[in-house]
């Protein structure tokens, strides 16, 4: 079994174009509330909700029920006009929505997929009516968040199985196969990939932390094994320098993974949210904001584009706005890219290359390798994931040649950091990581 993550940034100028790009910023807390378990966004750009708390009541003239209703906004913040979901009626049967949410997902054609505790339901984006529900039989509690892959198949286990399958739906939520016909380790997401043969399981609180790759070549009709454990880096002994416990997964609209991963993990892992490029290898190639810390040390609701505990991620169609559930925090967080290219300077020929710093990950020097073409004024520039710089490599102008700078990050805190190169007003950043 190969287990392996390299760490990478975007490259800004590459291929003769120069891209201007500054990440993720915060836009603001787009709603609060108790723990937000799953957040999605609908084929109309609205955005769906689920809480694991009781957010609502159902006042009746001799009680009053607590519900965990689903509740859908608008981009602009207004309720949908079906939001909140209070029930849901399936061949004519009424639930009262009291379940607490455990994700929200989107299936093949754009419905949203709802789990709670032992149930599933497929709830119409367009109306908010209920569709289909499925209860897991194998075992009463929490199933995780749901995936779908193009065909319409459902992908869905047990948050603590104990041994208990992951099941796969048919589109009738009827069981077609397994997964796994016993699942032992400690999950809260599953993604899936379109056609169905790679099936993806974030595991947390397990002897092997990370996102674990089951292949099949023939997906649902064909045998599913184990192939990979992503997100977790070693060195050339073997041993562990890095876990990323994969809280939550969701895939972007460029195919990218995003793993969510909380404070609740050992010193030197990951905290955060990372974007895993399935095409160089799983490499990072995104983030968003930073952790605030530990809730249970520094319990002062995270500000700005901090967080504590990831718990769903959703992008806008055109992958310009994203919307993050933070559990621990009480916030599901607005962010915008400012990714753009600059159609002034998309054809001015790259006069640099900026390549990856090694060692990576390093304590606490590395090496960061660059070339010049032609001769320039280059700034070399070091910032932490909150924008702010923390070193000046280099400011001069500098002669064609290979160049290697050495980076100490003594006295820094340990995590990712981004290291830019700027030359003839063109820019190309990547990400390093210091563990201690």
């Amino acid at each position: 079994m190969s287990k392996s993550l390299k760490l990478v940034s975007i490259i800004i100028a590459v291929s003769g174009f120069a891209l201007a790009q500054g990440g993720w910023t915060y836009v603001e807390d787009f709603k609060l509330g108790s723990n937000p378990h799953g957040v999605v966004v609908d084929g109309n750009g609205r955005i769906w909700l689920g809480f694991y708390a009781y957010t609502d009541t159902l006042g009746l003239p001799d009680d009053t029920i607590r519900i965990a209703p689903i509740y859908v906004f608008e981009p602009n913040g207004d309720h949908a006009s079906f939001s909140p979901i209070q029930f849901l009626t399936i061949g004519g049967v009424t639930d009262t929505i009291a379940t607490f949410c455990r994700g929200l997902s989107l299936d093949n054609n754009g419905n949203v997929l709802f789990t709670g505790n032992q149930v599933l339901y497929r709830i119409n984006y367009m109306t908010g009516e209920g569709m289909q529900k499925y209860v897991y039989p194998y075992a009463s509690g929490s199933l995780t968040e749901a995936a779908s892959d193009a065909n319409g198949f459902t992908y869905l286990t047990k948050v603590v199985p104990g041994g208990d399958p992951t099941v796969i739906l048919d589109d009738a939520f009827d069981l077609y196969d397994f997964v796994m016909d016993s699942t032992f380790t400690i999950q809260r997401s599953i993604v899936v990939s379109p056609n169905g043969n790679d099936v993806y399981i974030g595991t947390i609180y397990s002897g092997d932390n990370g996102v674990r790759h089951y292949h099949s070549d023939d997906g649902p009709d064909g045998t599913y094994a184990l192939v990979d454990t992503l997100g977790t880096t070693y060195d050339n002994t073997g041993a562990v320098v890095m876990n990323m416990w994969a809280q939550c997964l969701d895939w972007d609209a460029d195919g990218n993974l995003w793993v969510g991963t909380y404070w609740d993990v050992g010193a030197n892992d990951f905290m955060g949210w990372y974007a895993l490029d399935p095409d160089q290898d799983w490499m990072i190639v995104d983030s968003i904001g930073a952790n605030a810390g530990n809730p249970t040390t520094d319990p002062v609701p995270p500000v700005g584009g901090t967080f504590y505990s990831p718990r769903g991620i959703a992008f806008s169609a055109d992958g310009m706005t994203a919307y993050t559930a933070d559990f621990d925090g009480g916030a599901v967080k607005k962010w915008s890219s400012t990714v753009s290219i600059d159609p002034e300077i998309q054809q001015v020929p790259v006069t640099y290359r900026l390549f990856q710093n090694y060692p990576n990950p390093f304590n606490p020097t590395t090496l960061i390798p660059f070339e010049i073409l032609e001769s320039g004024l280059v700034n070399l520039t070091v910032f932490d994931m909150l924008g702010r710089e923390v070193s000046t490599l280099i400011k001069k102008r500098m002669d064609p040649g290979h160049y290697e700078v050495l980076f100490d990050a003594t006295g820094l805190a340990a995590g990712m950091y981004i290291y830019k190169l700027e030359m003839d007003f063109k820019l190309a950043s990547k990400r390093m990581m210091y563990v201690k």
